[in-house]
């Protein structure tokens, strides 16, 4: 088995944290953002769309 340093190791899986969070927050953006495209757009007779 590949031994490494703990530096090493906190650094490999510091790397996976931050691209896991910069993914999971830019999903929250376009969720939320086509949400609100979603709901903006208006039907017939003024009522909103729920979906």
């Amino acid at each position: 088995m590949l031994e490494v340093s703990l530096l090493v190791e906190t650094i490999i899986y510091g790397y996976f944290v931050v691209v896991a969070a910069l993914g999971c927050y830019l999903h929250g953006r376009l969720w939320i953002a086509y949400r609100q495209n979603r709901t903006a757009k208006v039907t017939d007779g003024g009522q909103q769309l729920d979906g």
